[in-house]
């Protein structure tokens, strides 16, 4: 069980694909993303940009809600 906290979004993208480099598991945990219906959206509604490294805890819950957590 992944204990729900905040997280660096490269340390949650490792933690999805920890046999990848470390490049390569952010740009498939963002695709990851994208996928999950309404996901990116219902982050952005709560004051998540694209561009940040730090993934609230709240951010984090509604991530493991929608995509299986790691």
């Amino acid at each position: 069980m992944v204990p729900l906290r905040a997280y660096g979004k490269g340390e949650l993208a490792q933690m999805y694909y920890p046999d990848r480099d470390p490049s390569w598991a952010l740009r498939l945990f963002k695709q990851d993303l994208i996928r999950a219906p309404g996901l990116v959206e219902e982050l952005m509604r709560r004051g998540w940009t694209p561009h940040r490294r730090l993934l609230r805890k709240d951010w984090v819950s509604r991530i493991f809600a929608a995509i299986e957590p790691p």
